[in-house]
């Protein structure tokens, strides 16, 4: 009888004491409530964690919102289900299919999971809505079936993968790595190196500090100055960067490519569109289906090509670092500017004469072929720069050539269209800021909302 009453005592002191002092995880499920059309159910989970541990995070659906919490030793989850359903029963039975876990993870971290079993016939009739808070200092391992991830700036790495939405994020101190299935992703500045890939949308980037991945099956490609190498594809946008250090891949099926400073090589490839290079201190390779290529203070060799449009190519090379060269367009113009004592040999070659020439500051000889009275024959001009060197191959069908030397009037039109590039940088820059801010907004929002329940499970807990 002693022994019951002792027994009896403890667990009334142990449902007396605060819910969240408690030190192990826990798990609250609220009562579903009608909200107009759908029923909605607000659960609650807390881990204690530490600065500096992981996140993950793997839900069968639902939206998640990431922010700094407060309290850097625990990590505070809502939950938001719905229920598209204005019968109670019903509701109150997804709900109850419904499993969420919360657990302590390795090394100071968390484990959340929404499991939902037998997802397919509850598709587009059910919905979840994380809203976590975790210490500043933490990272995070993110991956929901269907929805949207959103994470405020931390310092840590971020995993995130979705099936289906978007993934935002502001600045972040470590690695990223972000797929999404079918959205757009749009990301601060990044501490470390970069992988994003999506499916079917866009993806804007601040700078980033390490290497950067693009990968987009559907939209464009916008970032700032990326630290390391960059490989960039899209199969339909234009490709938008700021400059690397590195070197820089860019590739796209069916947009334009316009690129900043680049510190190396440069190969820059689109099936149909114009190339814009701001200036690169390696070697450079671009190549257009049909559009014009601008290729300024080009510090290394330069193979560009295109079938229909003009190429404009700034040669700034030194006597050690230009080699073998050629600029080749099928229906355009050719003109090339070339410091006045860079040794080089050229070659220019018009295929059809017939209404274009050959222009040169530099002394070349000349010969022209016109069979018949059509004057349809070829024109091409030899000449040896500055005692001659590596070969500069010019070509085209129906355009003309012209060989300028580098001097006053060309630095300015280079410095005309460096502006240009820069108007069109801000613009997209501009553009990446108000998106962020929405997203700031709505993480603000959330933060508030969970501060609110905490308070209120505190209370209650008191009461009781």
């Amino acid at each position: 009888m002693l022994r019951g009453r002792v027994l009896t005592v403890l667990l009334l002191l142990a449902s007396s004491m605060p819910l969240l002092a408690a030190d192990a995880p826990y798990v609250h499920r609220g009562t579903p409530r009608r909200e107009g059309r759908f029923w909605s159910e607000m659960d609650a989970c807390f881990v204690p964690v530490k600065p500096g541990g992981r996140l993950i995070l793997r839900a069968d659906m639902g939206t998640v919102t990431v922010v700094p919490g407060s309290d850097p030793d625990r990590l505070q989850c809502e939950v938001k289900l719905i229920a598209f359903t204005p019968s109670d029963t019903e509701a109150r039975a997804f709900f109850s299919r419904v499993a969420i876990a919360a657990r302590r993870g390795p090394a100071d971290g968390a484990d959340l999971e929404l499991q939902l079993p037998n997802r397919a016939p509850l598709a587009g009739r059910v919905g979840a809505f994380f809203s976590i808070q975790v210490p500043r200092r933490f990272n995070l391992d993110v991956q929901t079936q269907d929805g949207t991830i959103q994470v405020c700036g931390l310092d840590g790495d971020l995993r995130a993968s979705t099936a289906g939405g978007d993934i935002r994020s502001g600045d972040l101190t470590g690695t990223v790595r972000v797929d999404t299935g079918g959205g757009n992703i749009t990301l601060g500045n990044i501490g470390e190196r970069l992988d994003a890939r999506t499916a079917g949308g866009a993806i804007r980037i601040g700078d980033v500090k390490g290497d950067a991945y693009f990968e987009s099956n559907g939209g464009d490609i916008v970032a700032g100055m990326i630290s390391g190498s960059v490989h960039a594809q899209t199969a339909a946008g234009d490709i938008v960067l700021r400059g690397a250090s590195g070197p820089v891949t860019a590739s796209t099926a069916g947009g334009q490519i316009q690129l900043g400073q680049c510190g190396s090589s440069v190969r820059a490839d689109t099936m149909a569109g114009s190339i814009h290079l701001d200036g690169a201190r390696g070697r450079v390779e671009a190549q257009t289906g049909g559009g014009s290529i601008d290729l300024l203070q080009v510090m290394g060799a330069v193979q560009a090509q295109t079938s229909m449009g003009n190429i404009l190519a700034q040669i700034d090379a030194g006597h050690d670092a230009f080699s073998a060269s050629s600029l080749r367009s099928t229906m355009g113009d050719v003109h090339v500017f070339v410091p006045p004592d860079l040794p080089l040999t050229v070659n220019a070659l018009i295929e059809s004469g017939i209404g274009h020439v050959i222009a040169s500051d530099f002394p070349l000889a000349m010969r022209r072929q016109s069979p018949g009275d059509l004057g349809l024959g070829f024109v091409q001009g030899v000449g040896a720069l500055s005692g001659g060197g590596p070969p500069l191959t010019l070509r085209t069908n129906l355009g003309s050539i012209e060989i300028r030397k580098e001097d006053a009037q060309t630095l300015a039109r280079v410095k005309v269209s460096q502006l240009e590039f820069w108007r069109m940088w801000q613009e997209q820059e501009k553009e990446q800021e108000q998106s962020l801010e929405l997203i700031r907004q709505v993480m603000q929002e959330q933060q508030l909302r969970l501060e609110q329940m905490q308070r209120m499970l505190t209370d209650n807990s008191g009461q009781q």
